[in-house]
C-alpha cells in the first residue's frame, strides 16, 4: 500500500517519535525512504545583514544534513532504501511540492516542531494536513518515551478506525484494516452520531433515524471487510460530540493508531472539522486519508 514514505525533519527531538513510526511503517512495507529538511527562509527575512542571514542560514542546513543523515542510516539499518534532500523555502510549501514531485503514497510527521509542544499544531504540520494530497500520519510528542527505533516495528496492537459513512470514512477503513491486517492486530470500529443533529428543529426523528441507520451499515461494511481479511474487528456505536467520543474511545480502548477520513459528509475540499479537532487532541498517532 504505501511505497514511497516522507518523513520531514526540523532536526529537533519533537519529531523523534515520529522518525520512529514511519520508519516502523517502511520497514513493514518494505517502502522507500524520503527525508526532507527545508530551511526556513522566512525566519531570515527580518534580518537586515546579508552576512548575519547567510550565517543564520548555514547554521540551520547543517541542523539539517545531520538530521537527515541519522535517518538515512537508521533506514540504512534495516536495508530500507532511503533518500535525502535539503531545501530552502517555506516548509509546508516544500513538503507539499516533494510529495507531488515524488509520487509520495504517505506523509509522516510530528505535530510540533521547535517551536514548541504546546496543545496547538505546529504551523507547518497544520498547513501540510489541510492541504496534501495523500494520507498523513501525525504524532504527537509524548514525555518519558524512550526512542527505540528497533522497537517499532510491531506497534500496533489495536487499530481504532472512525465512520461516518461517507466514501472518504470508508477510504481511511480500508487504509486501517491494511494497517491492521499487516500488523495483526485489532480493529475498532466506531461510528458517533452527532447530537447536535438533534438540536435542529427542522430535522425530522425520520431523519435521525436514517443517520442511525446509515452508521449501522457502515460499521457493518467494516466487520465484514474485515471478515474477508481475518482480522478481528469490534464494532461501537456512540453519541455526542464526534471528536470528543473518538478521543474518549482511544482512551478507554487504549488504541495505538487512529484511523479517519480527512473529510466528512460535509466537506470535499478543506480538511473537516472533526478530523482537525482529533488530530489536535490526539495522544496517539493519527491518520487522516483523503
Amino acid at each position: 500500500m504505501y511505497d514511497r514514505i516522507l518523513i520531514p525533519t526540523d532536526g529537533s527531538t519533537e519529531t523523534e517519535q515520529a522518525v520512529g513510526h514511519g520508519l516502523g511503517l517502511a520497514r513493514t512495507y518494505d517502502a522507500t525512504v524520503h527525508v526532507l529538511y527545508v530551511t526556513d527562509e522566512t525566519e531570515y527575512s527580518t534580518v537586515p545583514a546579508a552576512e548575519a542571514r547567510d550565517q543564520l542560514r548555514s547554521a540551520a542546513e547543517a541542523v539539517g544534513r545531520r538530521a537527515t543523515d541519522e535517518i538515512v542510516e537508521m533506514a540504512d539499518e534495516f536495508d530500507l532504501p532511503a533518500e535525502r534532500e535539503l531545501r530552502r523555502g517555506t516548509p509546508s510549501e516544500e513538503i507539499l511540492d516533494y510529495v507531488d514531485s515524488q509520487a509520495i503514497d504517505l506523509v509522516v510527521m510530528g505535530t510540533h516542531g521547535r517551536s514548541g509542544v504546546g496543545p496547538d499544531l505546529g504551523s507547518t504540520t497544520l498547513r501540510v494536513i489541510r492541504n496534501v494530497n495523500v494520507p498523513a500520519l501525525t504524532v504527537r510528542f509524548r514525555e518519558g518515551i524512550e526512542i527505540d527505533t528497533a522497537g517499532y516495528y510491531e506497534i500496533y496492537d489495536d487499530v481504532l478506525v472512525a465512520t461516518d459513512g461517507s466514501d472518504g470514512s470508508m477510504a481511511a477503513a480500508e487504509q486501517g484494516l491494511d494497517i491492521a491486517e499487516m500488523y495483526g492486530a485489532t480493529v475498532h470500529a466506531l461510528y458517533v452520531l452527532d447530537t447536535n443533529t438533534y438540536a435542529f428543529e427542522d430535522v425530522s426523528r425520520n431523519v435521525v433515524g436514517l443517520l442511525k441507520e446509515s452508521g449501522n451499515t457502515a460499521l457493518d461494511e467494516i466487520a465484514e471487510m474485515g471478515r474477508e481479511r481475518g482480522i478481528e474487528v469490534e464494532t461501537a456505536f456512540r453519541r455526542g460530540r464526534p471528536s470528543r467520543k473518538l478521543l474518549d474511545y482511544a482512551d478507554e480502548s487504549d488504541v495505538d493508531l487512529l484511523t479517519l477520513g480527512a473529510h466528512g459528509r460535509t466537506s470535499e475540499v478543506h480538511l473537516g472539522s472533526t478530523t482537525e479537532r482529533v488530530i489536535r487532541g490526539s495522544k496517539r498517532p493519527t491518520l487522516s486519508v483523503r
